[in-house]
């Protein structure tokens, strides 16, 4: 049996004290993404969350400006798992432009609270764990 290759993602926590940036779906059903993407073979996760921030909203950033918080592996049942790098914005005063908006509705601040209820659940847990960490 050939061994399922494991896809890598990388996301970015954009955050102005209890709002993150996110970015909505263009779906019926109100869905937030966290700006980041699909890594290309032999791509770093660093260098494919660059790649992939400036492709949807439009900010060049460098490996300087962000740092690793979190990697997790999600398991999915019968689809192939992700290996998710969640990095944090640590130099802010950029601006954000909506730079897919065939895949996007609209991209703004949320209170985090208020955006868990839209994100999917492994991101909302890291953005759980990031405020947890950050406010204590």
């Amino acid at each position: 049996m050939k061994e399922q290759k494991i896809k890598r993602k990388s996301k970015l926590i954009i955050y102005n004290g209890s709002n993150i940036l996110v970015l909505e779906k263009n779906k019926k059903k109100k869905r937030y993404v966290l700006a980041g993407g699909f890594l290309k073979k032999g791509e770093s996760p660093e260098l494919g969350l660059i790649r992939e921030v400036e492709e949807e909203i439009g900010v060049s950033l460098t490996t300087n400006e962000i740092a690793l918080f979190s990697s997790a592996l999600a398991l999915n049942k019968g689809e192939r798992d992700i290996m998710k790098y969640y990095f944090v914005l640590i130099i802010n005063g950029q601006k954000f432009n909506n730079k897919e908006p065939h895949n996007f509705k609209s991209i703004h601040w949320v209170d985090w609270t208020e955006a868990s209820e839209f994100l999917n659940p492994d991101d909302k847990g890291i953005i759980e764990q990031f405020y947890n960490e950050t406010l204590n």
